[in-house]
């Protein structure tokens, strides 16, 4: 996508969710709209409603990669992950006709952790308060996601 998308629905998927909805404007930089921890009915719903307001010359939907490795298939629940993932898909392909690679952008949990930390996400002011960090790790892909794809870097001009 050459363009700056001004829209942006996030998620770190997993039993419990986490989701933000960002935006950005030359003028603000990114703003968060919205972020919350929720059930796989809870992510659906949003990610629906942003689909239908949205299009993909605007925005972007993006999401942790999970892969099953011997270490997450310790955990209580980690075809949670997977389900949320392809629930997103789904959504994706149904409301904007994409598929694969073109309709949700997947992005490792250790990249976005590295470039963003808690520190970025106050100075950009996107903070999340509760919760278990899901929603926070979600601000972070957006944030990571500006960066790293659209050259947004106004979250770390005169960051100490």
């Amino acid at each position: 996508m050459a363009e700056t998308p001004w829209w942006m629905f996030t998620c770190d998927p997993g039993l419990v969710s986490g989701v933000s909805v960002l935006h950005w404007t030359a003028e603000s930089g990114v703003e968060k709209v919205d972020s919350f921890e929720g059930s796989m009915a809870e992510v659906g719903e949003m990610a629906e409603a942003f689909l239908v307001l949205h299009t993909p010359e605007h925005a972007e939907i993006v999401a942790e990669r999970f892969v099953i490795t011997t270490r997450t298939g310790e955990l209580a629940s980690p075809d949670w992950s997977l389900k949320v993932n392809g629930m997103l898909e789904w959504l994706v392909w149904k409301h904007w006709g994409l598929v694969d690679a073109e309709g949700v952008v997947y992005q490792g949990a250790s990249e976005a952790k590295r470039l963003v930390p808690n520190p970025v996400l106050r100075r950009v002011g996107i903070w999340h308060k509760g919760g278990a960090g899901h929603a926070r790790d979600a601000l972070r892909h957006g944030v990571y996601r500006y960066a790293t794809a659209h050259k947004v870097t106004d979250a770390w001009a005169d960051l100490e």
